[in-house]
């Protein structure tokens, strides 16, 4: 009983809270009922007057018809005129208001209609706001439970930054445990490699020794042969004193007659190169986009390698097993001349490559282009790798590198020289406006680092100390002529003589270097001279070889 009360109490409750703010729409409304019905009373009773004064009205005028009208007819007509006419605005007045009660009805009912909306609204927002609660309620569920899961995170993220901090620690002490194991052994292998160099140095010195008795003994059996040649071509001392010549190892040949002519290249050949580890083999490179392999003893083609098709070759150097061949193609390529197959394909200029060069024992190699970079490449590895790019302000046009350093030369399109440490990437030196129009070749003096030969546009040669950077002896000739950005020169390897072919007439250009005096001036080709070339000698002794504009190589004796 007592919960049935309380559950009318609680609806009774519910309805004064939701009837209270309607009071006072009910009570207009009622009081414009009461106002309609008491209009509508006071509409009757009007209609009722009206009506029973029309009647007097109409009698009276019967009663009139046939006499004569009095003044006080006349006065009371005129008043029941006035009376007909308030009557009339009072009904004007009347439906008026009647319009308005019925205005304002119509504004009640719709009042009414959108009280029901209304209710109808707060009713569904009462039970959205019932369901908005229960979301509520489940929400603070789940944010309590993730809570739970965060502190429960942050514990595992605390213990897992512990074990962190410790594997960090442990990853240092490693760490330095394996710096320790790779300076040792990074200091053992240096000294193996120093033992291997001095024995591998020996070796190569026995084996000169060795070469160099049996060229001797060789050359002594071979006089008579190297004779007849030259005595079909010189007569009385020269004669005799070619026939004495020694070869190799043994000394220095200064060229005199032609001993083999070769149609090397179909086109223009544009470089010469002996081996620099003193095998019999001198390489040639031409715009027919090859380098070739020649043997001096005989002049037999050895091997050819073909760079990019329709590019021309300008530049080649040869090493032991390896050459390498630059070109207009913005690459350089390095083969193994045993194999005759391309090892490395050097890529990174962005302008052709117009000279190489290798450093000793093959581990890199030195590019110039007219990207006015030079660039070092570590071809230790089957993969290359460019670790230095030495930049400067005008086209290389040669290079060179000493035997027994990591420095490097340089000669350039604006006619100056600049000197390098390739381990450093530091430009060590620079001599401006060596040459007018431009530097050709550079070599260092094999028997003297500190000197370096340069050619140039201007038709002469200098020799120049690297150290002061002064020049020492300039060579040139009326009849000499250089025509050609990659013509190149050569001292020979006691660094006693100086050779260049003319670009004009052919001629080959021996000067001597302690005066300064030409020395001879040798013919054997038929247009201008390209390049020469002054190797070591290999085997056989041929040390001296040129080549032309007509791609043909010619080997001097």
């Amino acid at each position: 009983m007592d919960f049935h009360k309380s559950i009318s109490d609680l609806i009774t409750h519910r309805n004064s809270v939701e009837t209270e703010p309607f009071v006072s729409v009910f009570i207009s409304n009622k009081r414009l009922r009461d106002l309609v019905e008491n209009l509508q009373i006071q509409r009757d009773n009007l209609v009722v007057e009206r009506d029973a004064q029309r009647d007097v009205i109409e009698q009276q005028q019967e009663s009139a018809k046939g006499s004569r009208q009095s003044k006080t007819e006349i006065k009371q007509r005129e008043k029941i005129e006035k009376l007909h006419e308030q009557l009339n605005q009072k009904l004007q007045a009347e439906v008026e208001y009647s319009s308005e009660i019925l205005k304002r009805t119509t504004q009640l009912t719709e009042q009414r209609d959108i009280n029901s909306v209304q209710e109808s609204t707060i009713v569904n927002l009462r039970k959205e706001n019932e369901r908005q609660e229960q979301i509520i309620t489940q929400l603070e569920a789940q944010l309590q439970d993730a809570k739970s899961h965060s502190n429960l995170a942050e514990k595992q993220y605390d213990g897992l930054k512990e074990t962190i901090r410790h594997l960090e620690d442990e990853n240092e002490n490693l760490k330095k445990t394996n710096e320790q194991l790779v300076g040792r052994i990074v200091t053992e292998k240096e000294g193996l490699m120093d033992q291997m160099n001095q024995m591998t140095d020996m070796i190569e010195k026995l084996k000169k020794e060795v070469e160099m008795l049996r060229v001797f003994k060789d050359q002594e059996s071979r006089r008579k042969m190297w004779g007849k040649p030259m005595d079909s071509q010189i007569d009385g001392d020269e004669a005799e004193k070619a026939l004495s010549r020694r070869f190799g190892s043994v000394g220095v040949v200064l060229p005199t007659i032609v001993k083999t002519k070769v149609k090397a290249h179909n086109t223009e050949a544009t470089c010469v190169r002996y081996d620099s580890s003193g095998s019999d083999l001198v390489a040639t490179a031409s715009a027919d986009s090859t380098l070739k392999l020649w043997d001096t003893g005989n002049g037999q083609l050895h091997a050819t390698l073909r760079g990019g098709s329709g590019h021309v070759m300008l530049g080649v150097d040869i090493s032991g097993m390896l050459a390498a061949g630059c070109g207009s193609d913005k690459t350089c390529r390095v083969w193994n001349t045993r194999s005759e197959r391309m090892i490395h394909q050097l890529v990174g200029h962005s302008h052709k490559i117009t000279c190489v060069r290798l450093f000793k024992g093959g581990k890199a190699i030195l590019t110039g282009s007219a990207d006015r970079s030079m660039k070092v490449w570590d071809i230790t590895r089957n993969t290359y790798k460019q670790h230095v790019t030495l930049r400067h302000s005008s086209t290389a046009n040669c290079i060179d590198v000493p035997y027994n350093s990591d420095s490097a030369i340089s000669g350039h399109f604006d006619g100056g020289v600049r000197f390098w440490d390739t381990r450093t990437n530091d430009r060590i030196e620079d001599i401006p406006n060596l040459h007018i129009g431009g530097v050709t070749s550079v070599q260092f003096n094999p028997n003297n680092n500190a000197e370096v030969l340069t050619m140039g546009r201007d038709s002469k040669l200098k020799l120049i100390d690297a150290r002061t950077c002064r020049e020492l002896k300039e060579f040139k000739h009326t009849q000499f002529r250089i025509d050609l950005n990659y013509a190149s020169c050569s001292l020979s390897p006691n660094g006693r003589y100086v050779a260049a072919g003319s670009g004009s007439t052919g001629d080959i250009f021996v000067w001597k270097v302690d005066n300064g005096n030409l020395e001879t001036i040798l013919k054997g080709h038929n247009t201008g001279a390209v390049g020469v070339a002054w190797g070591r000698g290999g085997t056989n002794g041929q040390q001296f070889s040129s080549v032309d504009k007509n791609g043909v190589l010619v080997l001097w004796a």
